[in-house]
C-alpha cells in the first residue's frame, strides 16, 4: 500500500485510513468516523482527520 500510495499525487489523495486511499475531489461529506464517496461509506482513522480537514481546506 505504501508503494501505491508514493506513486500518486499528494495533492490529490490522502490515506485516511490504514486500509483507504482516498480521492480528495470525490469526498461528498465526512464527519468524525467515516467519509462518503459516492454511495460508499470508508473509514476514518481518528489520526488522519485533522489531515483530511488541511487537504480540503487546500484545494
Amino acid at each position: 500500500m505504501k508503494a501505491f500510495e508514493a506513486e500518486l499525487p499528494e495533492n490529490k489523495f490522502l490515506r485516511i485510513h490504514k486500509s483507504y486511499i482516498v480521492n480528495l475531489d470525490k469526498i461528498d461529506r465526512f464527519n468524525s468516523k467515516n467519509v462518503e464517496v459516492g454511495a460508499y461509506e470508508i473509514p476514518l482513522s481518528r489520526n488522519k482527520k485533522t489531515q483530511l480537514v488541511d487537504a480540503l481546506n487546500n484545494i
